[in-house]
């Protein structure tokens, strides 16, 4: 955050709610027969692959 930019205390301190709509939880109901039509052998390949990565 640059030291140049203001933040007033008062302002982002006081009371306040966050309202959002809501959130799509386990909607995903595709095959694989279905994404391998989407993707091609080396994009699983590198799906893969960073599927491991994030895993170790």
């Amino acid at each position: 955050m640059p030291k140049s930019q203001f933040i007033n205390p008062k302002e982002v301190r006081k009371p306040s709610e966050i309202r959002f709509g809501t959130i799509p939880v386990n909607q995903y109901q595709k095959t694989v027969k279905e994404e391998m039509k989407r993707f091609g052998r080396d994009d699983f390949l590198r799906i893969y692959r960073d599927m491991v990565i994030i895993r170790e």
